[in-house]
């Protein structure tokens, strides 16, 4: 990264996360009101420009965060080490489709691993985390499925659903790429994903700080990072009106960032939500007809 990237990324990191953090530092800024200031021409990387739609309180509080930019910027470098690609919005790379997310869009991508090419097609799957076995075999299956296609998963690598397909695509030869809501340490801590990275099979991209601990705000947030990335979403399993799965799916409807396929098994307590999916907008995935084909004309 450039040196005009690197303090653009610093000063949303010093604003948008607890980065080199001390109790005396107000809270930082939320997705909307960071673009709404980028927008006025208030902030601009490091500097600061008064303009008449800003309050002197919000100068006030913009300044004490970036306030912090040198050990922020020490943390860029130990990130780049560790062989992190950080990415901004309009850089070579950045997934266009995340744009559809508008005031929620990530300021920033943290990328380790070897992306795939742009015109790949790109499938998210998302489900609930306690599920029964076979709810776990149609995830592992659905994974194989992306891979058969030629396509990339997109998870959120938590587990149940979303670890049942990135194993079903990993070994079927396939690429996977997970936006995480938990620190590195742990996603690694999984069975196969520290070699799967490895091989180049497995990305890892974080929409915030790649050692931030979880949090429900934080996966949330992850959630319509993964809807946004593919090409269509698929929900294997999720719980009516509760979970990430179900608020990720229903945002993503609304704000038309990706079609959605549910699943349907109605022997299966784990998939009563995504009927009501349905209700919302949502399409039945077909067992035996080809995602792409599916999507053709939406």
């Amino acid at each position: 990264m450039q040196t005009e990237g690197r303090e653009e990324l610093c000063a949303r990191l010093c604003l948008l996360t607890r980065a080199c953090w001390n109790d005396g530092l107000p809270a930082p800024l939320s997705r909307p009101v960071f673009w709404r200031m980028a927008h006025t021409g208030s902030v601009s990387g490091l500097v600061l420009r008064e303009v008449p739609e800003v309050k002197d309180a919000m100068y006030a509080r913009m300044q004490r965060l970036l306030s912090r930019a040198c050990s922020v910027y020490s943390l860029i470098e130990d990130y780049e080490r560790r062989g992190y690609c950080a990415l901004l919005p309009g850089d070579e790379g950045w997934p266009q489709a995340l744009c559809a997310l508008g005031g929620q869009m990530p300021p920033f991508l943290f990328m380790k691993g070897k992306a795939s090419p742009v015109d790949v097609p790109r499938y998210a799957v998302a489900g609930s985390r306690d599920i029964r076995a076979d709810t776990l075999r149609a995830a592992r299956r659905i994974g194989q499925r992306i891979a058969g296609e030629g396509a990339v998963l997109v998870t959120g690598g938590a587990r149940g659903v979303d670890f049942a397909a990135q194993v079903g695509a990993l070994e079927a030869g396939g690429q996977a790429v997970i936006v995480p809501a938990k620190a590195e340490s742990d996603v690694l801590a999984s069975v196969g994903t520290e070699s799967a990275m490895a091989a180049g099979k497995l990305v890892l991209l974080y929409d915030s700080l790649p050692d931030e601990p979880f949090s429900a705000a934080r996966a949330l947030l992850r959630n319509h990072t993964v809807y946004a990335m593919g090409n269509a979403a698929i929900v294997v399993a999720a719980r009516e009106g509760v979970g990430g799965s179900w608020h990720g799916a229903s945002d993503c409807l609304r704000g038309g960032w990706s079609p959605v396929l549910v699943c349907r098994d109605d022997r299966n307590r784990d998939m009563a939500g995504n009927l009501a999916l349905l209700g919302l907008g949502a399409r039945m995935l077909e067992e035996n007809r080809p995602l792409g084909a599916q999507l053709t004309g939406v």
